[in-house]
């Protein structure tokens, strides 16, 4: 009896060693999943846009509340190959136009103050109501120094258009800027319009831009392709104290 309770006992030792060698094992194993589940999402959510900080310069007075000035440039370029390397080192993975800055961060509680060189040709919005300068200081901006409220509708070669989904969480945000098309022969000779407009930033949050011009393929009324594209036709705005 002793040698088979010895037997017995010697059985049980190594199938209870089995099962905490394999316990430990799916452990690890459960451990290297969730790590590789978490290293996963957190690439896919990374945010993979260049950043584009806003500069301050000093202060200004607008309405009575000293605000900081802060100050953003940027391009937009037509799908030309020779205009993009003409102006700009990017090369892009598809041969449409684009805006050159993609995340734009911007000081909160400020006036800021954009410049944009524009390069492309247009034809005509879909919705007038994109043609005139919207949430802007007095709803007007500047082109070449000359003030102007709206464009004509067959005028525009892109807009400027920064929003936010309506949320009781942050301060809601509009601005529309339409953008002058250029000639032909002006943009053959690389010329361009510069437009000038400011905006008040309230508190902190998230937002986004886009085009509202039809300037992509021949899906969703002109709205496929290059206008769903971060980097291109879209991109993001963040707000941020400090």
């Amino acid at each position: 009896m002793r040698k088979k309770e010895q037997v017995e006992t010697s059985t049980h030792e190594v199938s209870g060693g089995k099962r905490l060698i394999s316990a430990v094992a799916f452990l690890i194993f459960g451990v290297a999943v969730v790590a590789t589940v978490g290293f996963t999402l957190h690439s896919v959510s990374a945010d993979s846009q260049k950043k584009s900080y806003a500069t301050v310069n000093g202060t200004t007075v607008v309405n009575g509340a000293t605000l900081k000035h802060a100050f953003v440039s940027e391009s937009v370029f037509p799908d030309d190959a020779t205009a993009r390397t003409n102006h700009v080192n990017r090369t892009n993975s598809h041969p449409w136009p684009f805006y050159t800055e993609e995340h734009l961060v911007l000081p909160a509680h400020a006036l800021v103050t954009m410049t944009l060189k524009v390069y492309d040709g247009g034809e005509k919005l879909n919705t007038n109501y994109f043609a005139k300068v919207v949430g802007t200081v007095d709803n007007t901006m500047t082109v070449d120094g000359k003030q102007v409220s709206e464009l004509a509708p067959d005028g525009v070669q892109h807009t400027f258009t920064l929003h936010g989904l309506p949320t009781s969480t942050q301060d809601s945000m509009f601005v529309n800027v339409p953008l002058p098309k250029m000639s032909d022969d002006e943009m053959t000779n690389n010329k361009y319009h510069t437009v000038v407009f400011s905006f008040v930033t309230g508190g902190a949050g998230e937002y986004v831009w886009n085009c509202e011009y039809p300037c992509g393929d021949g899906t969703y009324a002109k709205f496929g392709a290059v206008m769903g594209q971060n980097g291109y036709m879209s991109g993001k705005v963040s707000v941020v104290n400090g």
